[in-house]
């Protein structure tokens, strides 16, 4: 994936023969909204308010943590979260999450829906292919008020009260082609669709695309804080201020890591080697001891969505994981003031 943000003449040459086939799906998924926009294609209508965090690249954008966030934010209300379940083993529909018990763990519901469940109070979660029919159990067995459909952009078989599109401000759209020659599911003005657009990080220049676009007005920014770091083993909360010049191994499973790595080095940490891994790996438990063995470092420091894997198959008390949040920058307070002009706040 990593191909489609990278600019070279070989990459262009490489790539240019799916140009082509990406021309053809931005048609066909262009006129896919049409008719859905149109009327000439139905979507489901559920019994509550319904709110999506999408993206329109391919990963990495922080919806995981902008939904755990927006649980936050929607406070007591009854919430239902509905995810995909990426990468995950199960089949069906799983209840990852009544909103008092864990049920399932990340290898049947998969890592992100784990994380959501983990890091949430009172929220149920469940995942699924079909989301319209997870939709349809949530509601059938726990009448939520709120749902949050986690990458529900591009589902328009479900009519939403309110879509948040993210972007990844440091990457913005990559080359600007759609798959398979590019990063975007869809073209870049299906973003005027979104009711809110939140930016991670700076991204200056993905500002400029929006406001050449006339969507500024729509724009929020958040980044990630750090709230510190735990064991896998036990899940304590471990002293920042001992791995303070400590030589450590950064592994990281997601799709953009640099932003992971820059945080342990934030801390005074040395890593001796920073190992990206694909987005949603599984690991075994050999290949941590090979990493262990082959560097020799005073701690393993691995992401959240990592960690929740790691944990079953490793309780190495020298296997650290970084736990943060996210933190809302915007002026005007865009993203609560839409919340409140969709009913979501009161």
């Amino acid at each position: 994936m990593r191909i489609f943000y990278r600019k070279s003449l070989w990459i262009d040459m490489v790539l240019a023969p799916l140009v082509l086939v990406s021309l053809l799906v931005a048609i066909a998924v262009t006129l896919r909204r049409l008719l859905y926009r149109k009327g000439a294609l139905r979507s489901q209508r559920a019994g509550c308010r319904v709110l999506s965090v999408g993206n329109l690249t391919l990963g990495g954008t922080g919806k995981t943590p902008l939904v755990i966030y927006l649980c936050g934010v929607l406070g007591t209300r009854r919430l239902a979260v509905v995810s995909r379940g990426y990468a995950s083993r199960g089949r069906g529909i799983r209840l990852v999450s009544d909103g008092k018990n864990i049920l399932s763990g990340p290898e049947l519901c998969g890592d992100e829906p784990y994380l959501i469940a983990k890091a949430t109070k009172g929220v149920i979660v469940a995942v699924g292919k079909d989301r319209e029919e997870v939709m349809e159990f949530v509601e059938r067995r726990y009448a939520p008020e709120i749902i949050v459909i986690d990458d529900g952009f591009s589902r328009l078989g479900v009519e939403r009260d309110m879509d948040i599109v993210l972007i990844d401000g440091e990457n913005g759209f990559g080359n600007g082609h759609l798959l398979p020659a590019g990063p975007l599911r869809e073209p870049v003005r299906a973003i005027r669709y979104a009711d809110a657009i939140g930016i991670k990080g700076d991204g200056s220049a993905v500002d400029e695309q929006m406001e050449r676009l006339g969507l500024l007005d729509r724009v929020f920014h958040f980044r990630y804080g750090l709230d510190g770091i735990k064991t896998i083993d036990g899940d304590e909360a471990a002293d920042t201020a001992d791995i303070r010049n400590s030589r450590v191994v950064c592994i990281a499973g997601i799709a953009f890591p640099d932003s992971f790595f820059g945080l342990i080095r934030s801390l005074g940490a040395r890593p001796v080697a920073c190992l990206a891994r694909p987005d949603h790996q599984n690991y075994s438990r050999e290949e941590i001891e090979r990493i262990i063995s082959a560097y020799k470092p005073d701690a393993v420091i691995v992401t959240a969505k990592d960690a929740v894997k790691i944990a079953r198959i490793e309780r190495e008390p020298g296997v650290l994981w970084l736990y943060a949040s996210v933190s809302v920058q915007e002026q005007g307070d865009v993203l609560r003031q839409v919340l409140r002009e969709r009913g979501f706040l009161q």
